[in-house]
């Protein structure tokens, strides 16, 4: 037991100098609340005002088609990895920490939009690269920012290519975060 303790913090260690090697502190406090959350038609506020040309579809509606055509679903691209992965979805659902009434939904509604955490417990277990996993994410709207402490801590564990959600679950309740979903709650 003191063994696997000493593990635990020299693995502490390592994503404590990752996160200081790689976080970068957001320069406007409120800009924090954009990070992260992209959804398909939103457009930045910076391009909001840009009245579109005459004869020229405004670039919202432009971005919007080119998703549509371009892009999977979340669920279509979760279904799509879990067949490739063979494993069998009550497998990936269940050490992903999802219930299988919420896989459920996510598998019979396409639109359904999971939260950031339940794309990142997917993408663990499903071991995805880094790559993979933010294309996973943004199709959920969402992508991995290097001004959240969160995320790199995550990131760091997919990096490392150590796919386990109870240790990345861990490593965040040890640094005040959330566990990625509710069933991987930490025990006191």
């Amino acid at each position: 037991m003191n063994e696997g303790r000493k593990m635990d913090e020299a693995l502490f260690k390592k994503v404590e100098r990752y996160i200081e090697k790689h976080y970068v502190k957001p320069r406007d406090p409120s800009a924090m609340r954009f990070l992260g959350r992209i959804t398909a038609g939103s457009t930045p506020r910076s391009f909001s005002h840009v009245p579109s040309s005459a004869g020229r579809r405004p670039l919202k509606n432009l971005l919007d088609a080119v998703l549509q055509l371009a892009e999977k679903s979340f669920a279509e691209r979760l279904m799509l990895l879990i067949k490739k992965s063979g494993a069998k979805a009550a497998d990936v659902y269940g050490k992903a920490g999802i219930t299988k009434q919420h896989f459920s939904k996510i598998k019979n509604h396409a639109d359904y939009q999971p939260s950031k955490e339940t794309a990142l417990a997917f993408a663990i277990v499903l071991h995805l690269s880094l790559a993979e996993a933010e294309d996973l994410i943004g199709r959920a709207g969402f992508k991995l920012s290097e001004s959240s402490k969160r995320d790199l801590i995550v990131r760091f564990f997919i990096e490392k290519k150590i796919y386990d959600v109870d240790i990345i679950n861990e490593q965040l309740y040890a640094r005040g975060f959330l566990p990625l979903t509710n069933r991987r709650r930490m025990k006191d």
